[in-house]
């Protein structure tokens, strides 16, 4: 199933006594999501506990994001799969639309080109009374920290009392400490996003794909530990490892002035540029020196790249991290 989100409503929530939801501002109504990123965001997000993906669960993470909507009148509208599912899918389905969600949001909206899932194991934090700490966390251009709680329903909007419990989540962050660098960062107000997947009228369509930016507001009393360099390597370790257990020899391309290594698997075609690539394998990065600088030498190396206008194609993932995937045609067809 080829399917192009080719528009998405992203409207800011304002939350008010007695009504769940009520739209304060429409942030953007054609921001382009591709088939790739499913496949894309499905290596990234698969790779949970830093454990291997392989094809198999790949097409299944992607593949959940890919039945969920339909086209219709040039919108992407709920389908009759996801809406009649069964529950226990339903909630499935929702929970990677929300994730899906949250990583567009993240890179078209505030220019944060990796996502780092705050759950996971690696992570440290320093609980007050059990509080538990967002989704997932990223820095823009601008060294700002964020910080995300995905959610997702197939219905108008998400529940208030799950709004509320996610707010509370971002909420609880009151610093972080990159242990890479000792440096602390202290995310602020507008740091914090609730991000929810929904399905609502819009320009006379009903149920088509909505995504709300919920901004949250409070003092946070947690403190958080990362390690930038090792979640970067680890960020880049997901998709190296997806593409070496293809059991193939990658291709040297060259758009514009860059070099992508690339591989192609049934209809798909999985880049990443040559010196991020090469870099991962060459052991100057491990976890005896701790990844030491490998954030900072990706973000030297992608502040370099320079993206050809056929890079926004419908049919190429986002590519601002360094990393490609889209249908080999329009590889082909349009970089070419």
């Amino acid at each position: 199933m080829n399917i192009l989100i080719q528009r998405m409503i992203i409207q800011k929530i304002l939350m008010q006594p007695n009504i769940d939801h009520v739209p304060e501002q429409t942030l953007g109504g054609n921001i382009i999501d591709s088939r790739g990123d499913f496949s894309k965001y499905a290596i990234l997000n698969g790779f949970y506990g830093k454990k291997l993906i392989s094809r198999d669960a790949r097409k299944f993470y992607s593949s959940m994001c890919r039945m969920a909507v339909k086209k219709e009148k040039g919108f992407y509208v709920i389908s009759d799969e996801y809406e009649f599912a069964e529950t226990s899918y339903k909630n499935v389905i929702s929970f990677a639309m929300g994730m899906l969600a949250t990583r567009i949001i993240a890179n078209e909206i505030y220019n944060i080109n990796k996502l780092y899932h705050f759950t996971d194991k690696s992570f440290k934090g320093t609980l007050v009374n059990g509080k538990m700490a967002p989704d997932w966390i990223g820095v823009d251009g601008q060294k700002k920290v964020f910080l995300f709680e995905s959610k997702g329903t197939c219905n108008k909007n998400v529940r208030k009392k799950t709004i509320e419990h996610a707010k509370v989540q971002l909420n609880n962050v009151g610093s972080i400490k990159d242990t890479s660098t000792n440096q602390m960062y202290y995310p602020q107000k507008d740091s914090k996003h609730v991000i929810c997947s929904c399905f609502d009228a819009y320009s006379g369509i009903d149920k088509v794909w909505n995504i709300h930016d919920v901004d949250p507001e409070g003092k946070g009393e947690v403190n958080l530990e990362i390690n930038f360099d090792k979640e970067c390597f680890m960020y880049y370790q997901a998709f190296v490892s997806y593409v070496d257990s293809l059991n193939q020899v990658y291709q040297c391309e060259s758009v514009k002035n860059q070099k992508y290594y690339c591989w192609v698997y049934e209809d798909e075609k999985y880049c990443i540029l040559e010196e991020i690539y090469n870099s991962m394998k060459s052991g100057q990065f491990n976890e005896q020196n701790r990844y030491r600088n490998f954030n900072n030498y990706v973000n030297e190396k992608l502040s370099d790249i320079e993206y050809p206008e056929q890079f926004s194609h419908d049919g190429i993932s986002s590519y601002e991290d360094g990393i490609v995937v889209c249908s080999s045609v329009s590889w082909r067809d349009k970089l070419h």
